[in-house]
């Protein structure tokens, strides 16, 4: 059944869904060599392109490109197939731009590109490489739901706000020095493969909610606007974490690999947090407060240096195996420091490494050689007594003063 579309299709096969050139009635793909250059012809600079559901032979997007002198308005490229290395470099978009459900069987390359407006590859599928390296898109770019099957190059790039829902990025994906002027969002995108963010700017919120790393994942940006979410995401490997100035949510995250947090003048949240490898959460310049940690799991944790005074800390899974070093801890109104939870392994000394049950059973043996019977006790400490002439006098164990 030949899928229902919102243009008029190419008249030459039932299977090209290319959209229809008027007076021909065909694709550009499906035009005689005469019909193409007369068409081609009538192109200008800013003018609309419309290449809805075509087939993409190698040499004619540049062909286009040319003719339209690299200045493209409204641009339709919904279900458009390139067959070849498309390359979109130095291209101007005036108007939004749509590549929603295409598919790019070799490089797609939009390097220095500028967008105007929108510009949207959801669904796309990329069989090689793509590219989006210094390119500026002044609205919001959309590429929820699309798959790279090889890298994915982002670096340098400027955006208004960004979605990457539930993306697939199965090379190296690089965001170095991007900068993301509103949120960015990655929920439940998939990254096989290492993943950096290093010296990103999120002007915004930068959302990875449920987002899969399944190798190393290096997030290090140089602004968080709002916050930084990484709730309920999975890594296989090791995630490094360098952040300032933001709230960072960890909560319900589970981290195979070696965990490091540096964060600086920043909250962070560590409820329910699952970490397997040994891990590290430490200061970087400002200081650092952990909001709970209620509910952690991890095999072999330091948190160093942070602020635990809001923090509390109920149902800590392998508490022995949580060492809290230089930390500030509540105070109480006698004015001693103290931790809002039962027995804080401070340190990783010997008592640490044994069960809650043998540190408890130790506790009440030294209380029992400590104490002492209660007559041991009244005979050590004498109460005071009175005596009939009004004044008082120590007894031995009697309530009776002589006079």
């Amino acid at each position: 059944m030949r899928q229902l579309l919102s243009w008029s299709t190419c008249a030459t096969s039932a299977d090209c869904v290319g959209v229809a050139r008027q007076p021909y009635n065909r694709c550009l793909t499906h035009l005689e060599a005469e019909e193409l250059e007369a068409h081609l012809a009538t192109l200008t600079p800013g003018q609309a392109l419309d290449l809805r559901g075509t087939t993409l032979p190698a040499g004619l997007l540049d062909r286009i490109l040319a003719a339209m002198e690299n200045i493209v308005g409204r641009a339709r490229f919904d279900q458009a197939v390139f067959r070849s290395p498309a390359r979109f470099g130095d291209v101007t978009f005036t108007g939004d731009a749509s590549f929603d459900e295409a598919r790019f069987e070799a490089l797609a390359s939009f390097f220095n590109t500028r967008f105007r407006g929108n510009v949207s590859f959801q669904g796309v599928r990329f069989g090689r490489e793509i590219s989006l390296y210094g390119s500026r898109v002044r609205g919001h770019l959309s590429m929820d739901e699309s798959a790279v099957a090889s890298d994915a190059l982002f670096g340098e790039a400027c955006f208004g706000s960004a979605s990457f829902r539930r993306a697939e990025f199965h090379g190296f994906s690089s965001f170095d020095l991007a900068r993301f002027h509103g949120d960015a969002t990655f929920r439940g995108a998939r990254f096989s493969r290492p993943v950096s963010f290093l010296k990103t700017a999120f002007e915004g919120a930068a959302g990875f909610q449920s987002v899969r790393f399944g190798a190393k994942a290096f997030l290090a940006p140089s602004v968080v606007g709002r916050h930084l979410a990484l709730t309920q995401a999975r890594a296989s490997g090791p995630v490094e974490l360098h952040v300032t100035g933001c709230p960072v949510d960890l909560s319900e995250a589970r981290v195979l690999g070696r965990l490091t947090v540096r964060a600086g003048d920043a909250d962070l949240d560590l409820t329910g947090l699952t970490s397997r490898g040994r891990s590290k959460v430490g200061r970087k310049g400002g200081p650092i407060r952990v909001l709970s940690i209620a509910g952690l799991d991890a095999d072999d944790l330091t948190i160093e240096g942070a602020d635990l005074t809001r923090c509390h800390l109920p149902g800590v899974v392998n508490a022995e195996r949580l060492r809290l070093r230089d930390c500030v801890f509540a105070t109480s109104p006698g004015g001693r420091r103290q931790l809002r939870f039962s027995w804080p392994p401070f340190r990783r000394t010997f008592f640490s490494r044994l069960s809650w049950v043998a540190l408890l059973a130790l506790v009440a043996v030294a209380a029992v050689l400590s104490s002492s019977t209660p007559q041991q006790q009244q005979n050590r400490h004498p109460r005071p007594a009175v005596t009939q002439g009004g004044t008082w006098a120590h007894s031995s164990g009697t309530d009776q003063g002589s006079p």
